[in-house]
């Protein structure tokens, strides 16, 4: 039985991840989107869903997955998530300037785009990860210029040898200067 939490910013290959891996372990592919649609309601200032009902989401959540053995679960939403439902919480990382480029290529307004590059120049994915679940359920994976077979066996080699990876990515050793500071001047208009 293997129970994992697929998480990460949007765009840097959750759901491919969370597909693969479900065939590669014979599990369940869970989308925490339809157990909690009822209490799901747009917000178009911020462009996203957001939960009407937190505390009933995670009882309709916890729920669903208490009868299942192994599954994959593919979500941002992670705060809805009981530690106690997972093995390992695995965190993508994708270099900003790629995940900039494939945000764009779908279309998305600018300052969103702008929003979620920034959350992952800081790691907000990660940090919310070892805050609700901890190092040693966590196994962060750098996606960038990897093919997907070789992501299944990274993440499946760390889930069955048990070893946690925390730490491997960090895009300010490695951004330009020029490429941050334009973000950040990006994110203040966007906020004006």
């Amino acid at each position: 039985m293997v129970r994992l939490l697929i998480t990460g910013s949007p765009g840097v290959g959750k759901t491919t991840v969370a597909m693969e891996l479900s065939k590669a372990l014979n599990a369940v592919l869970i989308d925490i989107n339809d157990i909690i649609r009822p209490l799901l309601r747009w917000d178009p200032g911020l462009l996203t869903n957001y939960v009407t009902d937190e505390e009933k989401a995670r009882e309709l959540i916890k729920r669903k997955l208490s009868g299942l053995g192994s599954y994959i679960i593919d979500t941002v939403a992670i705060n809805l998530i009981d530690g106690s439902l997972i093995d390992w919480c695995i965190v993508l990382r994708l270099n900003p300037m790629e995940l900039m480029r494939r945000l764009l290529m779908r279309n998305w307004p600018r300052c969103k785009v702008v929003e979620n590059v920034l959350a992952e120049v800081v790691g907000s994915s990660l940090s919310m990860a070892i805050d609700l679940f901890g190092k040693d359920k966590i196994i962060e994976v750098d996606t960038t210029g990897k093919g997907i077979k070789d992501i299944i066996k990274y993440i499946i080699n760390h889930v069955l040898s048990g070893n946690n990876v925390v730490g491997v990515v960090d895009w300010l050793d490695v951004l330009d200067t020029d490429f941050l500071v334009g973000l950040s001047r990006e994110m203040d208009e966007c906020l004006t």
